[in-house]
């Protein structure tokens, strides 16, 4: 009894109330679950931030190159004009000691050559050519201040001569050293006897690259151009730049472009404490190396805002789902209090009492549990009478359920018992009548839901023979069915309501005679059902609001109580539910002609039912 009492004593000290377990475990199912949301929601945000701004990046620099490569090749066109204009290249081999009559005209021509070629090109400002004999040809259609540019002409186009590319760019700034034009300069080669005509001199402005620079640069963005030795060229900033970068040879450094191999890339890099997202693109007909970058915080900045309001949200929804925790759980811990303590006096007393149960619009597992802890407390004084009320209930189930078994077939031997009598006393319709009818009943009790079709057609015939009784010889049926398809499985009463509404509906109003024709045949592997009568047809508009009735029928649980009432709709809606959506009934009709419903199914019922 001591250990009993101090296991008690003890049990209490290590006690954590209902309430306080309850709160603790929702503050954890709350809490962590969306801690680690907000976690990964921040980091998957960020990335695809990054992400989303390197995408721009990588566009920029197609961009860019695209743009840049355009002009300069179109530039570069004027470089060939020897070798697709033969009077050109002859009139470039020409030597002229002073400039005289023949000279005019030569120049004449050549700068005709070279306006022609460059009408269509704003972005040339003026074309100088140097022939291996020193005649210069100066187009000088634009300005005259750029004729006084190419005074280094010469040594340029002998610098053009060795470089790998063959083509010098030198780029010239205006007094307020903004850039103001490109000097492009290219030998032009003699293919045709291996020498050098001599070299061109293009002037090209520097608006149109740098339309194409600033266009890219974005909000908070910095673009800097460097040549190939690093030394920045020309440089520019978008809107709401937060800081410039004065250190351009540093990005130069950092990003290693020296060293970079591939022609486009973005990468991030880090200057002291700030970390810049960049786009580098080479232009490698200028020589020069376009950086785009922008402050990592900067491209953040919306998503870090929608992070923010995301988590606002999340500790908001966390702290309501706690407050109706907490009180729905002191609502609950009021109810399970109350139910230990009864408990622990009913077994202190030995006497059971029963709880008072708060009338409630809605009941929760702990009233339905109060609730059935009254009921035991009651039922322990009333088992014997409950027991005994069980077992009558038992045996008046049993009785229902043999009696349900036995009236079936006691029906249908009675069937058989009036077929015997009318068959010893002559009387054939009878006898013929009360055979179809408990055919009929024996196949609609029956519990297998799939049938073979020769058992519905066996069907169809009994209930045409009482038909044609009650006709007075008035209808006529004819089967016409192969004998392959005879044991393809069917849903059972797939077939007799469509001939019962074809006799009802179609032949009953007739006054003359009628025929019900019956036709199932094998085409590839579906199985064809016809079945037609020649009765009173359906009228146009009838027959088209039936016809959209069954395409607009979707597929519903289908009822097998009342057979009679299925019915052509009904039996759309089997065939649909069976074999699928793609099949269905196919009707047609002419007034006073006849009706045609068609089935097409398919040879192997797959599908499983009963």
């Amino acid at each position: 009894m001591d250990r009993i009492i101090s296991e008690e004593k003890e049990m209490k000290k290590r006690y954590i109330s209902f309430m306080n377990q309850i709160l603790i475990f929702c503050s954890l199912i709350v809490v962590l679950p969306f801690t680690i949301i907000i976690f990964f929601y921040t980091l998957e945000t960020l990335k695809k931030a990054d992400k989303d701004y390197q995408d721009i990046l990588k566009k920029a620099n197609i961009q860019v190159e695209t743009g840049v490569s355009a002009i300069i090749s179109n530039a570069e066109r004027l470089s060939y004009l020897h070798i697709v204009n033969d009077s050109f290249s002859e009139l470039l081999r020409h030597k002229h000691d002073v400039y005289d009559w023949d000279f005019l005209k030569d120049n004449k021509v050549v700068v005709n050559i070279v306006r022609d070629a460059v009408l269509l090109n704003p972005d040339i400002y003026n074309v100088v050519i140097i022939n291996s004999a020193g005649n210069v040809y100066d187009s000088n259609f634009n300005y005259y201040y750029w004729k006084n540019m190419y005074q280094d002409l010469p040594m340029w186009g002998e610098m053009a001569k060795n470089s790998p590319e063959k083509r010098f760019i030198d780029i010239r700034y205006s007094s307020e050293n903004v850039p103001e034009a490109l000097m492009l300069v290219k030998p032009m080669e003699d293919i045709e006897r291996g020498k050098t005509l001599g070299i061109i001199g293009i002037t090209i402005s520097f608006k149109a690259i740098r339309e194409i620079l600033t266009n890219i640069v974005l909000d908070g963005e910095q673009l800097i151009v460097y040549n190939k030795s690093g030394v920045p060229v020309y440089s520019c900033s978008g809107k709401n730049v937060e800081k410039q970068e004065d250190s351009q040879g540093k990005i130069w450094k950092c990003l290693n472009i020296a060293e970079m191999e591939e022609d486009s890339a973005v990468k991030t890099f880090a200057i002291g404490k700030d970390t810049y997202i960049g786009g580098i693109q080479k232009l490698n007909q200028l020589g020069w190396t376009v950086v785009t970058y922008t402050d990592r915080s900067y491209v953040r900045k919306p998503y870090t805002q929608n992070i923010r309001v995301f988590f606002i949200i999340a500790v908001l929804i966390t702290v309501f789902d706690l407050g109706l925790a907490y009180l729905f759980i002191r609502r609950l811990n009021f109810s399970i209090h109350g139910l230990c303590q009864a408990m622990e006096k009913s077994g202190e007393n030995g006497i059971p009492e029963t709880l008072f149960l708060e009338k409630r619009e809605f009941k929760t597992e702990i009233d339905m549990l109060i609730h059935s802890y009254n009921n035991v407390i009651c039922r322990l004084k009333k088992s014997m009478e409950q027991s005994v009320e069980l077992q009558m209930n038992e045996q008046r189930m049993e009785f229902r359920m043999l009696q349900a078994q036995i009236n079936p077939h006691f029906l249908y031997n009675t069937f058989n018992l009036i077929s015997s009598i009318a068959g010893m006393n002559g009387i054939d319709s009878i006898c013929k009548i009360t055979v179809s009818i408990s055919e009929m009943f024996r196949y609609s009790i029956q519990e297998n839901l799939i049938v073979q079709l020769q058992d519905e057609l066996r069907e169809i015939n009994n209930y045409v023979t009482i038909q044609t009784i009650r006709f007075k010889d008035r209808l006529y049926a004819d089967f016409d069915v192969e004998e392959e398809v005879l044991k393809v499985p069917i849903p059972i009463f797939l077939l007799q309501p469509l001939v019962e509404n074809a006799i009802i509906h179609g032949l009953e109003p007739k006054a003359e005679s009628g025929y019900i024709n019956i036709v199932a045949y094998m085409e590839d592997d579906f199985v064809e059902i016809l079945i037609r009568d020649n009765g009173v047809g359906i009228p146009q508009d009838k027959l088209c609001q039936i016809i959209q009735s069954l395409e607009k029928e979707q597929i519903e649980s289908i009822s097998m109580q009342g057979h009679s009432s299925i019915g052509i709709k009904n039996v759309n809606q089997r065939i649909k539910a069976y074999y699928g959506a793609e099949y269905g009934l196919h009707l047609e009709s002419r007034v006073n002609v006849g009706t045609t419903i068609s089935i097409r199914l398919p040879k192997n019922l797959t599908k499983k039912y009963g």
